[in-house]
Formats: C-alpha cells, sequence, structure tokens
C-alpha cells in the first residue's frame, strides 16, 4: 500500500478551467483570435508544403491581420475591463461611506441617548 502526500487544495483557488472560463466570459474575442490566428498559420504551413506560393502569401496576410486583431481585442478588452473595474470600486467605495456615515450618526445618537440616561440615573 502506498501512502501519496496530497496537499488539500483551498476552497477559494480556481482551477485552469474555472479561470479559462471567467477569461473567456471577460474577453471573448482574444481566444477566438488566436485560435483564427493558429488556424490560419496552419493553413499556410500546410499550403507551403503542398508548394502553393499565392495561397501561402494569402494566407500569412490573413495570420498578420487575424494577429493584429487579436492584439486589437487585447487592447480593448483590458481598457473596457479596467474602467468596468474602476467604475466597480467607485461604487464601493461609495456604499462603504454611506455605510460609515450611517454607523457615525448612529452612534452620536447612542451617545446622546447615553447622555440623557445618565443625567436621568444623577438626578434619581
Amino acid at each position: 500500500m502506498s501512502v501519496r502526500n496530497v496537499t488539500p487544495v483551498p476552497p477559494n483557488v480556481e482551477t485552469y478551467k474555472e479561470k479559462f472560463t471567467r477569461k473567456f466570459k471577460e474577453q471573448p474575442l482574444v481566444p477566438i483570435g488566436a485560435l483564427a490566428t493558429c488556424a490560419a498559420l496552419i493553413t499556410a504551413m500546410v499550403k507551403m508544403r503542398r508548394g502553393e506560393a499565392k495561397a501561402v502569401n494569402y494566407w500569412l496576410r490573413a495570420r498578420v491581420l487575424t494577429q493584429g486583431l487579436t492584439i486589437a481585442a487585447i487592447v480593448g478588452g483590458s481598457y473596457a475591463y479596467g474602467q468596468t473595474k474602476q467604475q466597480k470600486e467607485a461604487h464601493a467605495a461609495a456604499e462603504q461611506d454611506v455605510v460609515l456615515a450611517t454607523a457615525a450618526q448612529e452612534r452620536a445618537e447612542f451617545q446622546v441617548r447615553l447622555a440623557a440616561a445618565e443625567e436621568a440615573h444623577r438626578i434619581e
């Protein structure tokens, strides 16, 4: 009987599949563009082995185009995701300010009630 050294995975660590799914949902054009770039490159290699020079040039140009579109998708998605992240952070900060203001108001009201109760106790 062999004993395997298995380290437990913390519950907050995402797997590769979960990370891919999350990233794909954030920027779906990037993996699609990467697959299109690979497909164009593979097709160009196949055409090169067959000796079809015109087709090779066409597919290499298609690869450059799809690669450029993929980079544009990366930049555009990063910009858009950065904007939404900043908006979420600003919203969370505003909510925290509201909570802190409410807590301060409740604390002040408590201090007033406490002072009134102490005064009433002192008078008795």
